[in-house]
């Protein structure tokens, strides 16, 4: 005789899983969390699978239709706002829910040889436990671990005969544009420049008491045909002024690949851009975009 598969049952399980799964892609994408839509999507998602149970509506159940199932609900959960951002809450999705079963069935295989318990209940927990952990701590771990090395590239600048080498990261917003081919800027760390530059360029970075002794140096220095000046707004400082240099050819190595742009402007930046010097170059989306 086989064993018997409860509606409610199935229906609960799902539902606490679907919620949590939903819960965690909402919070690693950035948006605002609703309890309410999540707890919505996650009823359909329990719904769903009980209909499974009923031998008339396995015509529903085909991986097409459960793909199409599944954006429903991370729609509903996330609202993404552009095809990107659908497809990005999609990875995450999906990327959870192998976590989610992988850390499940691990431990209810190693509890289960241990203990006399029922299997489902210590997959449910499992389950459970993971997709917290990862709702909780998942966002700071994708942010100061993964991504940084998903999206750290090395980079080598070339100004005449000199070239710097250093570690770049993909920068979304970095919207800084040359004034004058409005082609995008990179960012890169002074320290990284200083060897490629020259003598009277670095003394008058260094030693000019104000931005206006400054940039009159800068102006009657070697690298003159190379200056620019960079407009930008942040938080304090409406209307600053970025010093830029022209940069020959710069090459972004993507493992096989590589980027080459020519006559790319590069931003000056006097301090650190990671605290842990992970990386000392911003790269701006649109030039491995167009590459």
């Amino acid at each position: 005789m086989g064993s018997k598969v409860y509606a409610d049952i199935t229906f609960l399980v799902n539902f606490i899983m679907d919620f949590l799964i939903l819960w965690v892609t909402v919070r690693l994408t950035g948006v605002p969390v609703s309890y309410m839509r999540i707890a919505i999507a996650a009823g359909l998602g329990g719904i769903y699978a009980v209909g499974y149970l009923l031998p008339e509506l396995s015509l529903g159940y085909s991986l097409p239709l459960k793909v199409l199932f599944s954006v429903l609900l991370v729609i509903m959960a996330v609202l993404p706002r552009t095809w990107k951002d659908l497809a990005k809450s999609m990875l995450l999705f999906y990327g959870i829910n192998f976590l989610v079963a992988g850390a499940s069935i691990g431990s209810s295989y190693l509890v289960q040889s241990s203990y006399q318990l029922d299997y489902s209940f210590w997959w449910l927990m499992a389950g459970i436990s993971c997709a917290l952990l990862l709702g909780i701590f998942g966002k700071n771990w994708l942010t100061e671990r993964v991504l940084p090395q998903l999206l750290k590239f090395p980079v080598q600048l070339t100004f005449d005969r000199n070239r710097c080498s250093g570690q770049g990261f993909v920068d979304t917003g970095n919207g800084l544009r040359d004034p004058l081919t409005n082609r995008p800027v990179i960012i890169a760390e002074y320290q990284l420049l200083r060897d490629c530059l020259p003598a009277d360029f670095k003394s008058a970075l260094e030693d000019s008491c104000t931005q206006e002794e400054m940039l009159d140096r800068l102006s009657q220095s070697s690298w003159a045909n190379r200056l620019r000046l960079i407009p930008f707004t942040s938080i304090g400082k409406k209307n600053g002024l970025l010093v830029g240099i022209r940069a020959d050819a710069i090459r972004v190595s993507l493992g096989k690949n590589n980027i080459k742009h020519s006559n790319m402007v590069i931003g000056i930046y006097q301090d650190k851009l990671s605290p842990e010097e992970h990386y000392q170059l911003l790269i701006p989306l649109e030039i491995l975009e167009n590459g």
